[in-house]
């Protein structure tokens, strides 16, 4: 099977099938944060990140922030009722990579992740997972 044939969606429901859970990890800048100030709306990021708190998932921001950087967008968050739980951690081993189901990242496929991601949360707010 060619790499691109592979059912992703599928990977994720199954992982939550599994688990009863999902690690969702996010990038902060132009995934939550208008970065650049290109305008650009990020509600239904947000909006998909507060039901997965509501479902229990386990949320990770992963940012290349660090110190007061850091702190500010902490406040951002925590201002704008965004959650998180680990900042940069694994959540299941001490390695270097963090672990998580899920990545929302605008660099790395943020479009596809947030469809897969959204139809799994569909699903199991409908009963049908």
């Amino acid at each position: 099977m060619d790499v691109f044939e592979f059912d992703y969606y599928d990977r994720l429901r199954r992982d939550y099938l599994q688990h009863g859970s999902l690690f969702v990890a996010y990038d902060y800048d132009n995934t939550v944060f208008d970065y650049h100030d290109w305008g650009i709306k990020y509600d239904k990021i947000v909006d998909l990140l507060r039901v997965c708190k509501s479902l229990g998932f386990t949320l990770i921001l992963f940012t290349a922030n660090e110190g007061e950087r850091l702190e500010g967008v902490k406040e951002d968050l925590n201002a704008r009722g965004i959650p998180f739980d680990l900042v940069n951690e694994n959540p299941l081993t001490n390695t270097r990579k963090i672990y998580y189901n899920v990545l929302l990242d605008d660099r790395a496929g943020l479009s596809e992740a947030y469809q897969m991601l959204k139809r799994l949360t569909d699903e199991i707010r409908s009963k049908e997972v």
